[in-house]
Order: structure tokens, then sequence, then C-alpha cells
């Protein structure tokens, strides 16, 4: 399998499996209403049975706050085996195993560990830090990957772990895979006991790490508030548009020269299930309490 790699530059929109349908598929939604120009008007349609689909859209783009982006790093050199069913936008849950390691160089801190822990009466006849070399070693297996009970097994069966799960450390949305199967990891130059640069497996974007902003007219975000309700239209590819509900989060103060608008910020609700990550995807804003002409 190939190595799949994307930067969260590209992943800016969310493909959602319509938890509110439109009544039927209308492209001319998502017409107009570019960047610089006005906003698209689109007739309306009925949602759920009801007249809904607003006149005035802005043009909104969804991006990930990478202040809210989790990196799974792997600190030893080893081999990918196992890999699971990993996709980009997959929802993934803490602790969820996402594939397995081989690592010859952890074997090797393995045994020494267990020379030192099966020979721990010995060593406290001799010495006083005894349990501080236990607590050191079961340290430095952890931050090596292993489990306490990867640590339970290998006390119990004096026996390496030959295979070690790589688990997700958050619950979230995958937006980057840099593994795939019998390929070697390079955990980098280690300078001391914890201090080796790692590399990324894969990164995990909370729930909440989703932002959406919209180019709105300078009149019309004038009028915005914080906290003001809003609704955004994604169009997946072939599918009807999707609905998500959202909240105004922030209006940023300048105003673009050229176009006269300016981007202000929503905080997405509840997503509904099914949501995956994809590439760009249009979609398009309206903010609720907001009047309109027919």
């Amino acid at each position: 399998m190939s190595i799949v790699s994307r930067s969260l530059a590209a992943l800016v929109a969310l493909s959602l499996f319509p938890a509110v349908a439109l009544a039927h598929s209308d492209a001319g939604v998502f017409k107009g209403g570019a960047a610089g120009a006005g906003p698209a008007l689109g007739h309306e349609h009925a949602i759920n049975g009801a007249a809904a689909l607003p006149r005035e859209l802005y043009p909104a783009s969804i991006g990930v706050d990478p202040r809210k982006v989790v990196n799974v790093a792997v600190r030893v050199n080893a081999r990918v085996v196992g890999l699971r069913n990993l996709y980009l936008g997959k929802r993934v849950r803490q602790g969820e195993v996402l594939g397995e390691l081989e690592s010859a160089e952890l074997e090797t801190v393995q045994r020494t560990y267990i020379a030192t822990f099966a020979n721990r009466e010995a060593i406290k006849q001799i010495s006083m830090t005894a349990e501080e070399k236990l607590m050191q070693g079961r340290m430095g297996l952890r931050w090596r990957g292993m489990s306490d009970r990867d640590i339970r097994q290998l006390e119990a069966t004096g026996e390496p772990v030959r295979r070690i799960a790589v688990t997700a450390p958050v619950s979230g949305y995958l937006i980057a895979i840099n593994a795939a199967n019998k390929q070697i990891l390079n955990a980098g130059v280690q300078a001391g006991q914890f201090t080796a640069t790692g590399t990324t497996f894969a990164s995990i974007a909370k729930p909440d790490a989703f932002v959406i902003e919209a180019s709105v007219p300078a009149v019309r975000a004038a009028r915005l508030r914080k906290g003001q309700q809003a609704r955004v239209f994604i169009q997946h590819w072939g599918r009807e548009p999707a609905v998500v509900s959202a909240v105004v989060q922030e209006v940023y103060g300048v105003v673009n020269p050229v176009t006269q608008r300016q981007q202000v910020r929503l905080k997405p609700g509840r997503l509904p299930p099914g949501v995956r990550l994809a590439g760009s995807l249009p979609a398009m804003v309206r903010f609720e309490g907001e009047a309109h002409g027919h």
C-alpha cells in the first residue's frame, strides 16, 4: 500500500453524509458566490418538508485548528506490520489500535529490563536504588510505545513482546497517515534516554478542531454578532448538499480593500454521523435571522 500523507493546508473541508438532505439535487446552489463576488443566489428548496434553503449564501472554507491536532509518534526504529483499515477522515476512538510495530531495538531494551526485573531481589541486597531502576525501566518502555498490559506480559513471561500496538492517544479524525505495511520507520537520533526525535505515524484532529471561515460583505458582517446561529451547506461529489449547524465565533476586523469583504469564523455544532474529511469541497453559509429579499 502506498504511503498516504496530506498536509493540513489541503484538508480544508468535511464530507458529511447528509443528516438533513435537500429535496432534490441543485448544483445551482453553489454557482456564483466566488470569493470576490456577491453572495450566491439560489431558489428555495424544501428540507424535511419545509422551505428552508436560503437565498443569501456566502462562500466558505472548512479548516483545521493546528492547536487541536495530536500527532501519533513512534520513538523507536521499527517496521510497520498489521496496519489497520486507515483512511483520511476516519473517526477513531481513544485507545483504538491503528497498527502494530516490530522493533529489534525495542526487543533489546525489553531484554535489559527483563534481566533487571528477574534479579530485582538480588539487586535490592546490594543497592538502594533497585525499585528506582525498575521504575525508570518501565518509564522507558512506556515512552517507546509499550502499554502497561505489554509490560505486565513481559514481566510474567520473561520474553520480549514481539508486536507493539500503536493506539490513538485521543478521539478524533485522521487527517494524515504516514505509514504503510512493511514500511521501516526511523525514529531519528537519540541524544538521551527520552529525547529521540521520533517520527509521526498519523495525525488526529480532535472533534472540536474544525473551523469554518466565511467571506462576507463588510456591510453584512457589521450586523453579525458572536453566538449568532448559522447553517453550512457542503456539496459532496454527486450527492445532495449536506447541512451542519454552526455559530459565529469571531468577525475579523480587517476589510479586504478590493472585495470589501470580511472573514467570519464559525464553530460547527454537533456533527451528524458519518462525518469524513475529504479534499477541498465547496461550502456556503447562511446566517440565521438575516433578512433577505424574494
